[in-house]
């Protein structure tokens, strides 16, 4: 492929997601191509992926208190009309598909802080819960000590700049039909420390495990692939987060 086609397809998504606050989603192919043709470039944490939107919102005054969406695939396909009603509150969606947590602490200053939001909602964890070799189970202690941190890190930048926190736990998914390759016991304990974390803090915390089957998997009526919601969960999702907000003081 050429480079000025790749450009091309880039400043296309780019230009989808400079309409105000809403998620592209219906950007999602060209959404994924341009963020993964980026890290090939370097831009490994996709900051460029939103940088003419996040340019938009700076340049135009806040008319309402942002609500910003860190995460992955899962907070890139929760569309506006799933999301919460609340008077005057714009929801501002800086998901990426794929990123773990890393790659979220390196693009928060953009697609976060940058944009001076009432409150950040920061739902990582699945990507980083995914091996490609080895047991996903031996890999845990290395997991749990890598989102910690990363968490931490972008808890404590949010709230040196006044931003109110809402930590999102884990959303439960189907192992089998998923591969594999995430290990449900690292999810559980990564959300144990998710939940103590924002308890210490003082943190809104908002709890997916309602979308679980008696054995702690995502429920089959609420996947296609057994990982990541669909519009019957998102849902079940928009109380829970609705109400984590709301405590942080949005209403």
């Amino acid at each position: 492929m050429r480079l000025s086609t790749c450009t091309i397809a880039i400043s296309a998504i780019l230009a989808a997601s400079a309409h105000a606050e809403p998620n592209p989603v219906a950007a999602m192919t060209v959404q994924d191509f341009a963020a993964k043709w980026m890290m090939q470039q370097g831009d490994i944490a996709g900051t460029g992926v939103y940088a003419s939107a996040n340019a938009a919102l700076r340049a135009a005054p806040a008319r309402e208190p942002r609500v910003v969406l860190m995460g992955d695939s899962i907070t890139f396909h929760w569309t506006p009309e799933l999301l919460p009603r609340f008077t005057d509150t714009a929801w501002v969606n800086r998901g990426i598909p794929g990123q773990n947590s890393s790659q979220m602490l390196l693009r928060f200053e953009d697609d976060v802080a940058a944009l001076s939001p009432a409150v950040v909602v920061i739902l990582a964890g699945t990507n980083d819960l995914k091996v490609y070799a080895g047991s996903p189970a031996d890999a845990a202690p290395a997991i749990l000590a890598r989102l910690g941190s990363n968490v931490t890190a972008m808890a404590d930048i949010a709230s040196a700049r006044g931003i109110r926190v809402v930590i999102g736990a884990i959303p439960p998914f189907d192992a089998e039909r998923d591969g594999n390759r995430r290990d449900p016991e690292t999810r559980r304990a990564a959300n144990a420390w998710l939940r103590t974390f924002a308890k210490a803090r003082g943190l809104a915390f908002a709890d997916y495990e309602g979308l679980a089957d008696a054995d702690g998997r995502l429920r089959g009526d609420l996947t296609e692939d057994g990982l990541h919601p669909n519009a019957a969960a998102y849902a079940l999702m928009r109380p829970v987060l609705a109400g984590a907000v709301a405590s942080a003081g949005i209403r």
